[in-house]
């Protein structure tokens, strides 16, 4: 019953305006262009803000809105959608490209608490557990006047670090007279994030002691950079002296 059917849709786009609206119109047929949700269905709302908002703050409008969704029918929010107020962005990205071979648990328990990626591999310290550990250490130790300036949120450690770590110019290799010429270039918010999670994910590969775990090197790391010290910062000074040295093939962007 099905394949018939199917085969008349996927036959329509040869009708020509006046037969394919005449077979559009028949009664129990529904044109489906590959979605497995039918016109009734509303697009899921995954923005944070929408649910924070209080009652007593929203307009008559969207009251009436929040009542009609309990009884519509929903699609399925995307897999890299979330409305959860644990969700970070920027941290679902470093998690992407720290994986290695699609495995996407593992590169996630190595991030943030994932109790399943413990039990599988073994993992006793996520990144943002271990940051936090280590700043409670230094409040409880420091003296009462230094406490209140020391950071105790791992995820405002972890922003603050790769903001340290992104560079604001950058080398492009141009081809000039059969040589090619290394050209300082001002570099995109995009160019920065990214040169700033792949320096600290090759640190921590490369640099790291066999014997020591990779949340334990990350966390380090991410101290590191979270006061402007350690190989990341240096790496990005390094560009920035190399792009100052190269001032002079700044014209070469326009030739």
């Amino acid at each position: 019953m099905a394949a018939p059917a199917v085969k008349a849709v996927r036959g329509w786009s040869g009708l020509t305006p006046g037969v394919r609206s005449v077979v559009q119109r028949l009664p129990g047929v529904t044109q489906v262009r590959w979605s497995r949700y039918g016109p009734e269905y509303r697009d899921p709302q995954i923005d944070k803000e929408y649910y924070r908002k209080p009652l007593a703050e929203l307009t008559e409008e969207e009251k009436y809105d929040r009542e009609l969704r309990k009884t519509q029918h929903i699609k399925a929010a995307p897999a890299m959608k979330t409305s959860s107020v644990f969700e970070d962005p920027l941290i679902s990205k470093f998690t992407n490209m720290m994986m290695k071979g699609g495995n996407k648990v593992l590169a996630r328990s190595l991030m943030t608490q994932d109790v399943w990626g413990s039990l599988f591999h073994g993992i006793p310290l996520q990144t943002l557990e271990a940051l936090k550990r280590k700043q409670f250490e230094k409040y409880h130790a420091a003296p009462a006047e230094e406490q209140a300036t020391i950071e105790r949120n791992p995820y405002t450690i972890f922003h603050q670090a790769l903001k340290n770590c992104e560079p604001v110019i950058g080398l492009v290799p141009i081809l000039k007279g059969g040589h090619f010429y290394q050209v300082p270039v001002p570099l995109a918010d995009r160019r920065r994030r990214f040169l700033a999670m792949k320096w600290m994910i090759t640190e921590c590969r490369e640099k790291k002691h066999r014997r020591v775990l990779m949340p334990e090197k990350l966390s380090h790391e991410l101290l590191q950079a979270f006061q402007n010290q350690g190989p990341v910062i240096k790496r990005k000074h390094d560009m920035h002296k190399m792009a100052e040295a190269n001032r002079a093939l700044a014209h070469y962007r326009w030739w």
